[in-house]
């Protein structure tokens, strides 16, 4: 179900789940927090979700922190920090693990938590007129969010730590070219964009999909033996199943597959 601060919308397979503060930059509060964990949860566990698609309300992604509503707590911060952290970054790890893809648009500023927030999506396809910044040490604080995590694999360590360290602007076509983001269009041109991708991804072959992702999260920190002892595992599971089954024989009949996720 839908909340206040995050969206909730089905089309078919795809779940298409909105941070809902546009008057706010959709800053990142508890409650906020906890909507977005509960929305990645439903998306996790239910069989229909087949692909999702993350995006925000209004003019900015997401700003990251509230910083004024940290401020109107500022005598158990460190409590709500801590229970904000548990739910955005349960969920985050809910979505590296979770078979279906997910897809963001960032259709604005991806600042702070924002940022990290959005380059934890499979595909990052972001507004030409979006900026990208980590703004953390900026007000004195540290990244969170996933990303010391994702940052460095996707950009290399010393570009990740002087965008940490300076906070630096940078365009969405900067972001590009980094390796950060996947792909930049016009603005009147993202949601189609990414919806295109999203559908195309709900009607694909779901467990393949949890496979690959399974698998890149794991290929930095396994040997080759280990990650190719799981390659064999995943493939196998996948062959067997009735997807794998479908796939290969329409391949061989030269039509295209019908997957039931």
């Amino acid at each position: 179900m839908s909340g206040e601060n995050v969206l909730i919308e089905k089309e078919g397979g795809l779940t298409i789940l909105t941070l809902n503060r546009p008057n706010e930059a959709n800053a990142l509060t508890l409650d906020l927090a906890k909507e977005f964990y509960e929305a990645i949860c439903q998306c996790s566990t239910d069989p229909d979700t087949r692909s999702v698609l993350l995006t925000g309300n209004g003019k900015m992604f997401c700003g990251g922190g509230d910083l004024k509503f940290f401020l109107k707590h500022k005598d158990n911060t460190k409590e709500i920090i801590a229970k904000m952290t548990h739910y955005i970054h349960g969920g985050i790890a809910l979505m590296s693990q979770m078979n279906p893809p997910v897809v963001v648009a960032v259709n604005g500023t991806a600042g702070g938590g924002g940022l990290s927030l959005a380059i934890s999506g499979d595909i990052v396809i972001s507004a030409k007129s979006a900026k990208f910044t980590l703004a953390y040490t900026k007000a004195a604080l540290s990244p969170d969010a996933s990303s010391t995590y994702y940052l460095p694999r996707l950009i290399g360590l010393r570009r990740a730590k002087e965008l940490m360290l300076t906070n630096r602007v940078l365009s969405a076509e900067e972001a590009y070219s980094l390796g950060m983001i996947d792909s930049v269009v016009d603005d009147s041109e993202l949601m189609d964009t990414a919806l295109k991708q999203a559908r195309e991804f709900a009607s694909g072959p779901t467990s393949a999909y949890g496979s690959v992702k399974k698998l890149m999260i794991s290929t930095f920190s396994s040997s080759l033996t280990e990650q190719m002892e799981k390659e064999a595992f995943h493939i196998a599971e996948n062959a067997s199943s009735p997807d794998g089954q479908e796939g290969m024989t329409a391949f061989a009949e030269k039509r295209k597959p019908i997957f039931k996720g």
